[in-house]
C-alpha cells in the first residue's frame, strides 16, 4: 500500500515504523517534533502548517517503505 497525503501520521508509523525516520528529519525545518505535535493529523495539513514540500514528503516516505 501506498502512503497517501490523506493518512493519519499515527496510521503510518504504527503500520510503517521505519518513516519516523523520515518525519524526523523534517522536525528541523518544521521547528517542531512533528510526531509529537501532530500524530492525529494527516499528512497534508501538516505539509501546510509548516509550508512542507507535501509530494517530497510522500516519495521520502514511500520511498522509505519500499526497502
Amino acid at each position: 500500500m501506498k502512503i497517501q497525503k490523506e493518512m493519519i501520521l499515527l496510521d503510518i508509523v504504527e503500520k510503517y515504523p521505519e518513516t519516523e525516520e523520515v518525519f524526523h528529519m523534517y522536525d528541523e525545518v518544521a521547528g517542531v517534533c512533528i510526531l509529537c505535535s501532530h500524530l492525529f493529523d494527516s499528512l497534508e495539513v501538516v505539509a501546510n502548517k509548516y509550508d512542507l514540500d507535501l509530494e517530497k514528503l510522500l516519495q521520502n516516505l514511500n520511498r522509505t517503505i519500499k526497502k
